[in-house]
């Protein structure tokens, strides 16, 4: 059995607290429906049928996160726990994500190096992808998987930039080694870079 002991008004919905230490959020009809006032008590039949009703709204839910955009596992989890799913409606969605490859964190990865491998170095695609929960392991195999090149990279991005500076002056040419260090790349990639650049080999290669 569970019972409710606390409905607050949050939002335009209620959060419901149970015994069990559960939050979640109902709207005013979903809480008439699923017996959730405050005081009473669910048996486990009621309680069993209330989570499958949030599976079935959380699945909505990522869904439609997806229909917008890829998205990693935890950033599906993540915007669930701020939905006040509990772990175990989290949990069976994302295992049904995950079985129709609704989400897939490799290729998430590759897909992410693909998109920012002539605008980041991979250093700082590392850390975006972590920051997303892409683990260390899956990363490697994405960058494994690509032809990625941090030389690449960076000769692009200077090509890009090389024109809003003034390699010739010395304020000029230390605000592109800040900006590029800022990027990522080590210093002496940037040196390396740079001094490429400054004997104008770059625009030669195809």
């Amino acid at each position: 059995m569970m019972e409710v002991i606390e409905v607050t008004p949050y939002k335009k919905r209620c959060k419901v607290k149970f015994s069990n230490h559960t939050e979640i959020l109902l709207s005013y009809k979903e809480l008439k429906k699923n017996h959730c006032e405050q005081g009473n008590i669910l048996e486990e039949e009621q309680w069993n049928c209330l989570i499958v009703h949030l599976i079935g709204r959380a699945k909505e839910r990522a869904l439609y996160l997806l229909d917008r955009s890829e998205q990693t596992e935890k950033q599906i989890r993540d915007k669930l726990i701020a939905g006040y799913y509990p772990a175990i409606v989290i949990d069976s969605v994302i295992d049904y994500l995950k079985e129709y490859r609704m989400i897939d964190d490799f290729r998430y990865a590759c897909h992410y190096i693909e998109f920012k491998r002539n605008k980041k170095s991979k250093r700082q695609i590392h850390q975006n992808l972590f920051l997303k929960g892409i683990s260390k392991e899956t990363m490697e195999q994405a960058f494994e998987e690509s032809d990625f090149s941090n030389e690449d990279s960076l000769r692009l991005l200077i090509e890009k930039r090389s024109s809003r500076y003034d390699l010739n002056d010395r304020n000029d040419k230390k605000k592109l080694y800040q900006y590029l260090l800022g990027k990522g790349y080590s210093y002496s990639e940037v040196e390396q870079a740079i001094r490429t650049l400054e004997n104008g080999d770059f625009f030669d290669e195809e």
